[in-house]
């Protein structure tokens, strides 16, 4: 008879943390931000789980956490991993305690409409205290609308969705749809997929329009992704949210996991400059490759790393071996991509062409007509008369300054004595 010590999780109490928005210093480690609230980092890393481990090195530059500070020193914190995930780092008594736990937002999907009193930018984050609305709405205007030339009486209409932390804007807002009447002259874009399109009844050089479509398209530049291996063998797949059946807990899995024997040779999955060739902790001897585009593949646990920082390689280029290096069980290959620093699914990437746009570029076709209203398609002219409606209700989004309350189901980890049947054959485990 075997018997296996699991860890149980049962709910207790229900914790609720004052917290405020913080971003990320540039630069820092994970290392040095516990060092900077007087964490003691050998024993806090130790505590962690060598699968969780790796996320730390997911940390980016002037990402958004929370903090919870009380009497000057840390409490609490929830840093975010990707979209579905979130580190949580909690005191418990004189001990800081590691998790990973599910990231919960709201999207908020409102319109709203000013007439201009001072200037385009601050009437709408009055309005609706957002700093970020309006700046994103003159990047879907780009070269069509000087906003400089807006003047007291005209009129600015948005319909936009925003992801939403307890009131907190987070994440950048999507422009749905706009409608602006400067004088006589009228704007209307509509989002379709990644695309605005633009219609006005001003009279506008058609060539400098033309030129304007032209510029947009030829920055979006498609590049083929290839797998990293030879012969492919998946061992893990990538998930945002991942429940562990024995443990009872989330663990993300931000990557894929390829199998193979070690000093298998890595190829780069794409064109691209090194950024980064050396040791990263969890991951042990890491590349990192960019693609442009605001695209960075990580290539974890090599046994030898044959690029260095500034190379420029090319797909089915070798740029290393596979190891176990770092927080690994055996040999294997982690891969990771990343779409301007979020982790996404490598194989939305592997074996495609893909197109890659500058992250400040926006596609968009700019259509003149002489009646706004007649030249729109049908689905179009609905959304352009609700944008001339006034609204009276504005949702008004809390100070990024302000204090927010986040509750966290806390669980306590309970040692459960399981008893397994006596089997013949291969070993098994759950991962």
């Amino acid at each position: 008879m075997r018997f296996l010590i699991v860890f149980a999780l049962a709910m207790s109490a229900i914790l609720a943390g004052n917290y405020k928005l913080k971003y990320w210093k540039n630069g820092e480690t994970f290392g040095e931000y516990l060092t900077r609230h007087h964490i003691d980092s050998t024993k806090f890393y130790s505590q962690i789980d060598p699968d969780d481990i790796k996320f730390l090195s997911s940390i980016i530059s002037n990402a958004p956490f929370f903090e919870n500070i009380e009497n000057g020193k840390l409490k609490e914190a929830l840093i975010p991993l990707g979209e579905k995930m979130q580190i949580y780092i909690s005191k418990k008594g004189k001990e800081y305690k590691f998790d990973i736990i599910p990231l919960k937002y709201k999207i908020i999907e409102d319109k709203v409409t000013i007439k201009i009193e001072n200037n385009c930018f601050s009437d709408i984050k009055k309005a609706t205290n957002n700093p970020h609305i309006a700046t994103y709405l003159k990047r879907v205007f780009k070269d069509k609308l000087d906003f400089k030339k807006l003047r007291k009486g005209d009129i600015v209409s948005i319909k936009y969705k925003q992801k939403s932390i307890k009131g907190l804007p987070w994440e950048e807002p999507t422009i749905l749809a706009a409608y602006i009447k400067r004088g006589n002259s009228e704007y209307f874009a509509i989002r379709d997929s990644n695309e605005y399109k633009i219609y006005t009844n001003t009279q506008t050089n058609s060539s400098k329009v033309t030129k304007v479509v032209k510029k947009v398209i030829k920055e979006a530049k498609y590049k083929h992704f290839i797998y990293p291996l030879s012969h492919i063998r998946v061992t893990s797949k990538f998930t945002y949210k991942r429940w562990h059946p024995i443990l009872h807990r989330y663990r993300p899995h931000l990557g894929i996991d390829f199998g193979a024997k070690r000093g298998t040779p890595i190829y780069a999955i794409a064109s691209g400059k090194v950024v980064y060739a050396g040791w990263m902790r969890g991951y042990g001897r890491v590349v990192k490759i960019n693609h442009g585009g605001g695209v960075i593949s990580l290539y974890a646990h090599q046994s030898k790393i044959l690029v260095k920082k500034g190379d420029f390689v090319k797909e089915y280029q070798i740029i290393g071996k596979v190891g176990s290096t770092g927080r690994s069980t055996g040999p294997h290959l982690h891969l990771g991509v990343y779409k301007n620093g979020k982790p996404i699914n490598p194989n939305i990437y592997l074996n495609h062409y893909v197109k890659l746009e500058n992250a400040t570029t926006i596609q968009k076709s700019v259509k003149i007509v002489n009646n706004l209203e007649n030249g729109l398609p049908f689905s179009a002219k609905i959304v352009y008369n609700s944008l001339k409606k006034n609204n009276n209700k504005i949702y008004k989004w809390k100070d990024l300054n302000s204090t927010i309350k986040i509750v966290i189901e806390e669980r306590e980890l309970k040692h459960a004595r399981v008893q397994l049947p006596t089997t013949k054959g291969d070993a098994w485990g759950v991962n």
